[in-house]
């Protein structure tokens, strides 16, 4: 009886081992397999590429000014709040703490350029794009490589980038944002693409993007590169941008305000332009080829007067290859 129960005891030792190995395996695999997916891609990844910024070439730099706050430094190693753009680094940053990096991430890039990144003492946006041309009420992948400089046991409590991509209107409002979470560092300099999926608002066919550091310190790390900021159509225009828009009123009394007459082109829309302007007898009183060439409201250097004119623009659709003519009116007040 005794040895019965000995052995017993043993068999559920051993029984209950096993299953906690068990269990630690089936975690580990949960753990590896079933991370939550932060990347969000096209349904359709043979979306059009609409917006490609690869930052230029050596000897032909992409300008981001007024598009990040950080300060430019023209050297390959900017310090904490600055950034560079450069076509390699060589490794010596920092007392050889960064990673050499031969070339940028774009393929068939000769010399090409990439944004290097190094993080400042506050965290916030640190860089914007903003895209126009967008089908209102669309969907969009917004895409970006990014990679962690910091070699591996370089230093303690290394400080990780921690990413978020926002999209936005003109005037600030949210469209969709997502948190990427932090660029880990690698053994070897690697590229890590992070995307998000957004729909254009109804309302307005720009938005911009805004790259987010979550990490708002100073010390060893929060360093990177940025290449590749792509925007991609992932589905059928809904509702397309309107090609031209003419303003309904003008004034040109000279107050400063408001005083001359703007055509605004979509970005699709090709060279080929014309313009002309009719009075309520159907004369022609002011023609242009030049979008920006505005009416300042004269005829033969006589101003007008206060009334309705009419207007004929004629295109050529860089999407279509169609010609295009447009009609409308615009009120003259003095």
């Amino acid at each position: 009886m005794a040895s019965a129960i000995r052995k017993f005891i043993r068999n559920s030792f051993l029984i209950a081992n096993r299953l906690r190995v068990a269990i630690c395996l089936v975690a580990c695999f949960f753990c590896t397999c079933f991370q939550p997916t932060i990347a969000q891609v096209c349904a359709d990844p043979s979306g059009e590429l609409v917006f490609n910024q690869t930052f230029g070439t050596a000897g032909s730099t992409s300008s981001i000014a007024g598009l990040t706050p950080y300060e430019y430094e023209p050297i390959n190693c900017p310090g904490d709040g600055q950034y560079t753009i450069t076509n390699a680094l060589d490794g010596s940053c920092f007392n050889s703490t960064w990673y050499a990096v031969a070339t940028d991430h774009t393929p068939n890039d000769t010399q090409g350029n990439m944004l290097v990144i190094n993080g400042g003492s506050k965290a916030g946006m640190f860089y914007q794009q903003p895209v126009s041309g967008l089908c209102k009420g669309t969907s969009y992948e917004v895409s970006v490589w990014v990679l962690n400089l910091l070699k591996t046991g370089t230093c303690l409590n290394a400080l990780i980038p921690n990413l978020s991509i926002s999209i936005e209107t003109n005037d600030g409002l949210a469209i969709q944002s997502t948190l990427i979470g932090p660029i880990l560092q690698t053994d070897s300099p690697t590229w890590r693409r992070c995307s998000l999926v957004f729909t254009a608002p109804t309302t307005v066919d720009e938005v911009v993007i805004k790259l987010i550091n979550n990490q708002g310190d100073l010390g060893c790390g929060n360093d990177m590169i940025i290449d590749d900021l792509q925007v991609k159509q992932c589905s059928e225009c809904v509702g397309q941008p309107e090609p031209v828009f003419v303003p309904t009123v003008f004034t040109p009394n000279n107050d400063g305000v408001n005083d001359t007459l703007a055509v605004f082109l979509h970005a699709a829309t090709s060279n080929s332009f014309s313009l002309k302007i009719y009075n309520r007898w159907g004369s022609l009183i002011f023609t242009s080829s030049d979008p920006a060439q505005k009416w300042d409201g004269t005829y033969s250097g006589a101003p007008c007067a206060t009334g309705t004119y009419t207007w004929v623009i004629a295109f050529r659709s860089g999407t279509t290859r169609s010609d295009i003519i447009q009609t409308g009116s615009i009120l003259l007040m003095r």
